[in-house]
């Protein structure tokens, strides 16, 4: 399994799925007082790589995954992404 199926099966699981919106459709946006605050390069390149997958997701989903990447990274490498975590 490559690393972006293991990506699109983590939005998939996280009901980040495209159910109901067709390819190429923008994704929704998390709820205005309900943001996550600003996005990194990694959440808006994790964002980037699920929508042209054909998958919808909140920016609240972006950000559950990226920091899912960034474990995953960490427990490979022994190292921090060299993104900064913009929380």
């Amino acid at each position: 399994m490559s690393f972006l199926d293991n990506i699109k099966n983590q939005a998939s699981s996280l009901g980040g799925g495209a159910q109901g919106q067709q390819q190429g459709q923008q994704a929704p946006q998390a709820a205005a007082g309900a943001s996550t605050g600003q996005q990194d390069a990694l959440d808006k390149g994790i964002g980037s790589i699920l929508t042209k997958a054909g998958h919808g997701q909140s920016n609240e989903t972006t950000e559950k995954i990226s920091d899912g990447v960034r474990s995953a990274f960490k427990k490979a490498t022994g190292k921090d992404v060299p993104i900064a975590d913009k929380q």
